[in-house]
């Protein structure tokens, strides 16, 4: 009787076609110290991206100010063209705004906007310390500097964790980094365009009659920033859950189970990232809230994708057995 173990050769492993990604995985490995001297260069490139951007930005830290203060000049002329209104007529008369320039009828309402209509001196930002203006640059180019170099931070975090991936997970690359960065532009997007005028006009219409606002440049950056990475940050939430998903971290089960602490923990959150106004909060939560039910159909999606990838995985291995 032949003996079977004949036909294969001495010192020689066969494979199942299905097994080359966990081998090719395999062979990647390295010693703990190999682990953290690959992160420090990670993060040094990541951080030399970071100043690269910062440094872009500083140089035209100008013009992003007047970008980031437009909406405070809107909101001083507006309330100025009407110094009787409160909070909720400011608020009212924004949207009226809103509506009549969507409608193609904004009229004379469109003048209140207007760049040519000046800040009086009484009313514009302060500067209350003989550096404000150096730190406010710092400020703008760090945001700006956190903006640019986003994608490039996302291509070294997934550089560091790709090679202990599968290969079907290593394709989620261009996916999560896209969508990372599209999310983030809309949530900073709404922000400046939606939160921060509405916002601006609710202070500014709580000003007594015999009263002037006079607020501090820095103080309203800090503002505007908090608003803005805010915003961008929290409309992340579908694409971390794209990526816990694909790697089986979460499912949508998971998620339905704990919807009702999800939206107890947006409420905190809009509380956190916004002014202490109720609109705001409002206006935060209410996107966060119609993010987690599409966070829920996007892991529904990719739990199915990633139950068919497995799949079809294990048919090919057993071809190859058989």
């Amino acid at each position: 009787m032949p003996d079977t173990e004949s036909d294969v050769p001495q010192g020689e492993i066969t494979e199942a076609p299905g097994s080359q990604e966990i081998s090719t995985t395999n062979r990647v490995e390295m010693p703990f110290l190999d682990h953290l001297e690959e992160l420090r260069w990670r993060i040094l490139k990541a951080l030399l991206a970071l100043l690269v951007g910062a440094a872009i930005c500083f140089v035209v830290s100008d013009q992003v100010l007047r970008v980031l203060t437009q909406p405070y000049n809107d909101a001083v002329t507006s309330l100025l063209s009407d110094r009787g209104a409160g909070s909720v007529e400011a608020i009212q008369q924004l949207l009226h705004q809103w509506i009549a320039g969507i409608s193609g009828e904004a009229g004379d309402d469109a003048a209140i906007r207007a760049p040519s209509s000046p800040v009086p001196k009484d009313r514009q930002l302060q500067a209350l310390g003989p550096m404000t203006y150096f730190f406010l640059k710092l400020q703008v180019a760090f945001l700006g500097g956190v903006v640019i170099s986003l994608p490039f931070i996302f291509f070294q975090v997934w550089q560091f964790v790709a090679p202990g991936l599968l290969t079907r997970e290593r394709g989620l690359f261009l996916p999560v980094v896209g969508l990372s960065v599209i999310c983030f532009g809309v949530g900073a997007l709404i922000a400046y365009s939606i939160v921060i005028p509405l916002g601006l006009r609710f202070f500014l219409g709580l000003e007594p009659p015999d009263m002037t606002s006079q607020w501090a440049a820095d103080k309203y950056m800090s503002f505007v920033m908090r608003l803005l990475l805010g915003f961008g940050l929290v409309f992340e939430m579908p694409v971390i859950t794209l990526l816990l998903a694909r790697l089986g971290l979460v499912t949508p089960q998971l998620m339905r189970r704990v919807r009702r602490y999800a939206i107890v923990a947006i409420f905190l959150l809009a509380a956190i990232f916004t002014p202490p106004d109720p609109i705001s909060q409002m206006l935060m939560a209410i996107p966060l809230i119609a993010l987690y039910e599409i966070s829920i159909v996007v892991c529904r999606v990719s739990r199915r994708k990633r139950e068919e990838d497995s799949d079809a995985s294990e048919d090919v291995g057993e071809e190859g057995e058989g």
